[in-house]
């Protein structure tokens, strides 16, 4: 239990209040899509380059800060989450201190006594006890019916003898739908990561890139090979180096704009994702609350969007990986 509480605590404040408009205020600072990433200098791609790894390094001291305050606050609350997950155990399940003591040593417990605690348990949930449960499950289509009626019967006289409504316990029902909703916004994170993914794969497991790559290779693997002592290969090695250079530019040619139109979809779905990761903050501080009693105010979840951007930032950072060919270096 106590490595659960902390888990839950970690998450909760590494999930805390800010993280939409910290997330936003990152989002401003990332340097602009280059205009041409085929007709750029070496000075131009490494100030752009430094650009972004200085921002990478920010959100990295950033994260690391939120992360050292959720150990910190973890630590703190770790006593009044115990407390309040076995005063929760107490209210939902009807169990007093003693049988809560008993839980902590159920290795210790014969299996009669376990037998009576589950059974207490179920009675409190349910108002049946195990043996009526059992018996149940083994009742004809026709018995299972009977006792429904008859269960009802009782219900509506008690109702009448004590007209008051039985209060209802909702918190097996709230946590269900937050368990569920928070399913589900990890779901649509998770689906948007794959398309990201995607985006750059598609680039990366391209055949025909792999191709004029291994023709570069063997072209200046033979060029290479002809240095030296001047047999007359002059003009065959003026030759491959022209082949090399055409060769270069057209993968520039090729694979930036499909690059840069990547990098263009990535930036449009995280900015669509950080919404979720702010509800995802939020649901997730409010399972905590539920579970440990400890009250943490989360507008969104901080690591997770700050971690989303400097994946953008690392595709980004290699906006020119296709510019093989610098005029300059001739």
């Amino acid at each position: 239990m106590k490595k659960i509480i902390l888990s839950l605590i970690v998450i909760t404040v590494a999930l805390s209040a800010g993280a939409q408009s910290k997330a936003n205020e990152f989002l401003k600072k990332i340097p602009a899509l280059p205009v041409d990433s085929c007709n750029a200098t070496h000075a131009g791609i490494e100030s752009f380059t430094q650009q972004v790894s200085s921002l990478i390094n920010e959100i990295e001291d950033e994260i690391g800060r939120l992360n050292r305050h959720a150990n910190e606050s973890a630590g703190n609350n770790e006593e009044a989450a115990k407390a309040a997950a076995q005063k929760q155990m107490s209210q939902q399940y009807g169990m007093s201190q003693e049988d809560i003591e008993k839980m902590k040593n159920a290795k210790n417990l014969s299996a009669a006594e376990k037998q009576a605690m589950a059974s207490k348990m179920m009675t409190q949930q349910t108002n049946m006890s195990m043996d009526e449960i059992k018996n149940l499950s083994k009742m004809s289509e026709t018995g299972k019916k009977a006792y429904a009626e008859g269960y009802a019967t009782e219900a509506m006289a008690m109702s009448q003898v004590n007209p008051k409504p039985q209060q209802v316990n909702n918190s097996a029902l709230t946590m269900s739908q937050l368990l569920s909703e928070q399913q589900v916004l990890s779901g649509s994170i998770s689906a948007n990561g794959q398309k990201i993914g995607t985006l750059y794969s598609a680039i990366e497991n391209d055949p025909s890139r792999q191709v004029m790559l291994d023709s570069i290779d063997m072209w200046r693997n033979n060029w290479t090979s002809m240095g030296g002592v001047n047999y007359g290969q002059g003009k065959q090695m003026d030759s491959l180096a022209l082949m090399i250079k055409k060769m270069q530019i057209r993968y520039c040619d090729k694979y930036s704009p499909k690059y840069r139109a990547a990098l263009r979809q990535h930036l449009a779905i995280l900015k669509t994702s950080l919404p979720d990761y702010q509800k995802l903050g939020e649901i997730t501080s409010e399972i905590t609350k539920t579970q440990t009693g400890v009250s943490i105010q989360s507008d969104s979840m901080e690591t997770g969007a700050l971690e989303a951007l400097n994946e953008y930032l690392s595709k980004l950072d290699k906006a020119y990986k296709f510019k093989l060919y610098f005029p300059e270096d001739d």
